[in-house]
């Protein structure tokens, strides 16, 4: 009886092989849960990039939108989700902020994720009224002093990163700042144009066409190196604030404990994906550029812009009404 059952046991090894060469991950696309509508920044670039890394990855990741809540429930739904592989989080800088302005979080975005890698960053450009004085941010700085009032400044919205970016500016200027928030970029353009606001930290995408109609100047760009598609526009470190760098972006986390192999492939097979020229090229039209990051240290990164913002948010008095 036990000949019979070794040499059942060995003739169902070969069986066995491909079955179990079959579980390596992906067995099927991934899913990446993105927390805002189709169309935005986020979600486009995201779309971009998850397209390209398809084929080095073996499958191509399915994008879902679920936006609202201030990407809240999109979160949560990935800190629950199987640690598999299957479903990731396009995460935004939103994450990190949030912890800042709310304590009833219904997760611990350190404990609860898993950062797999950082995909694309979105710099702001500030820019003011054609008309305006102003060429340079120290004259920008200058002005308010001398004026005695607060730089008004624009946003697309309270507690975003462009509305952070202008509170930042001010304590690095030591200016006072008054915030004026919008429902979207496009109202806050209109008003700057006009002159009912000094300046606006808008992204590159929304303010390309004034800038290069004539309509709006750009002073500078918010992140350490000048962007491409606007070469001649210094950033605001090149001005005399060191250490101001400053963009939106967007990477790729997925539940706790998720396993080693999945994070290793996503990671190079997005790596792959940001060298592509056509990836390089459509990030560019958004205003956007690559910025691979590995897990260690893409977790880094998150912590590191978590404390910068906090610091600001207490430092400005920010309140979210």
């Amino acid at each position: 009886m036990l000949t019979r059952r070794a040499t059942l046991a060995a003739s169902l090894i070969p069986l066995a092989a491909p079955a179990l060469a079959q579980t390596a991950w992906p067995a099927r696309p991934p899913s990446i849960i993105v927390p805002f509508a189709a169309g935005g920044g986020v979600d486009v670039a995201t779309r971009t990039i998850a397209e390209a890394a398809g084929g080095p990855l073996g499958r191509r990741p399915v994008i879902e939108n679920r936006g609202g809540g201030s990407t809240i429930p999109a979160t949560q739904a990935v800190t629950r989700a199987a640690p598999d592989g299957y479903t990731l989080l396009a995460v935004p800088t939103t994450t990190v902020i949030n912890p800042a302005f709310r304590d009833d979080l219904p997760y611990d975005w350190r404990k609860e994720l898993t950062p797999v890698a950082l995909l694309a960053k979105l710099p702001f450009v500030v820019v003011t009224r054609a008309a305006s004085p102003v060429k340079t941010m120290p004259e920008l700085a200058d002005l308010v002093r001398k004026s005695g009032n607060p730089l008004t400044f624009g946003s697309g919205g309270s507690g975003t990163v462009a509305h952070l970016a202008g509170e930042l500016f001010g304590l690095r200027a030591k200016v006072p700042t008054q915030h004026v928030p919008y429902r979207g970029e496009a109202p806050a353009l209109t008003d700057t144009i006009a002159g009912n606001l000094e300046v606006m930290f808008c992204t590159l995408a929304s303010a390309a066409g004034q800038i290069q109609s004539g309509a709006l100047r750009a002073l500078a760009v918010t992140v350490a190196e000048r962007v491409p598609s606007l070469p001649d526009v210094p950033t605001v470190a090149e001005q005399g604030f060191p250490n101001y760098d400053v963009s939106a972006w967007v990477g790729l986390a997925g539940p706790k404990d998720l396993p080693a192999e999945p994070v290793a492939k996503l990671n190079a097979a997005f790596a792959a994906a940001l060298e592509q020229a056509s990836v390089k090229e459509r990030l560019a039209l958004l205003g956007a550029v690559p910025a691979a990051m590995g897990p260690v240290d893409f977790a880094a990164f998150m912590e590191a812009e978590g404390k910068l913002w906090a610091q600001v948010i207490a430092d400005a008095k920010v309140r979210m009404d």
